[in-house]
């Protein structure tokens, strides 16, 4: 971590939230810490948000800004945090990480036990069509990455999941957005834990957090997806930022784990809870009925439905099939 510079006036409980969710902020505030925040960015030219940025983090002592959302990989914010000292992270850690290309040239330029592990891209720049892929969700503190949950998206026509794009709601607490899906791909059929053998569990563990490893990333939440293939788990792209719904709110069910809070854990320099799911959960796309927009007609055991998705959760794989398929093939 960056240490501020200046007169040293700095506080570490003081923090700037840069576009965060109204959990991440109540929480903050409950731990104790004195929370400023820029609720959005969008009515900013790069130049004056990097002014305001500069004012808030100097007048209000700032020692640590924290970029949610849009904000993560916003190059003026993480500029201003970097040059002012109050970022955890490094700048060129989140900015490469969220830039696939990037990724892709970082892997090929990393030995050829990473150029293996990069997955070409497809003529226009865009990810290359999967029928099963998977999202790692990790919290990385001082440098030592925690996986907080493995999702599998799995589709039928070839399309891959949900990437965990900056407009994706983080929850049920009336986030800002839905649910945005890359180009090409459409939702997905999430399961989680992703149901893999111990081996692959490892295989993938090891590539999301290598790669934080080998972009430098020493603090916060990142997603990565990785695909499946004939040869092997292959990195597609990460963002440095928590999984979106539907795939935060699988992980919140079955483990526990509420991101936002374990988030200030990790401020607080307090233990993290080990991510440890207790039955399994499912989030299924569903389309409304032709004429009536927003009325989906699903069985009673769904636990809950937002953006087109329904949440199902069960105690055993095999009840959560079984929901699934009723689900899946109730008529709408």
């Amino acid at each position: 971590m960056t240490v501020p510079t200046g007169s040293g006036t700095a506080d570490p409980r003081r923090l700037l939230l840069v576009a965060p969710s109204r959990r991440l902020t109540a929480a903050a505030k409950e731990a104790g810490f004195h929370v400023v925040t820029v609720p959005d960015t969008t009515g900013f030219t790069d130049e004056a948000l990097r002014a305001h940025l500069r004012e808030t983090v100097l007048t209000q002592r700032v020692g640590r800004l924290i970029a949610c959302g849009d904000a993560s990989t916003h190059p003026a914010v993480l500029q201003a945090a970097e040059e002012l000292g109050v970022s955890p992270n490094p700048a060129s850690a989140a900015r490469l990480l969220a830039d696939a290309a990037e990724v892709r040239n970082l892997l090929n330029r990393s030995g050829p036990q990473w150029q293996a592990l990069a997955l070409p891209d497809e003529p226009g720049h865009r990810p290359p069509l999967c029928d099963v892929g998977y999202g790692v969700e990790t919290l990385t503190v001082e440098g030592m990455h925690r996986v907080t949950g493995i999702v599998e998206f799995r589709r039928d026509d070839g399309s891959f999941g949900d990437r965990g794009e900056p407009g994706a709601g983080h929850g049920p607490d009336g986030a800002d957005r839905g649910v945005t899906t890359p180009p090409g791909s459409g939702p997905a059929v999430h399961t989680f834990p992703a149901p893999i053998t111990g081996a692959e569990e490892a295989e993938i563990r090891a590539l999301a957090t290598g790669l934080l490893d080998l972009v430098g990333y020493e603090f916060g939440y990142a997603f990565t997806r990785i695909a499946r293939t004939g040869r092997g788990p292959r990195i597609v792209d990460a963002v440095p930022r928590q999984a979106s719904w539907p795939a935060s709110r699988l992980i919140e069910l079955t483990t526990g784990l509420v991101a936002e809070r374990e988030l200030v854990q990790a401020l607080s320099g307090k233990p993290l809870k080990a991510a440890m799911p207790v039955g399994c959960a499912a989030a299924l796309p569903l389309s409304d009925p032709p004429g009536a927009p927003g009325r989906i007609a699903v069985p009673g055991d769904v636990r809950e439905t937002r953006d087109g998705y329904a949440v199902l959760t069960a105690l055993t794989p095999a009840e959560l099939a079984s929901r699934t398929a009723a689900v899946l093939g109730c008529p709408t």
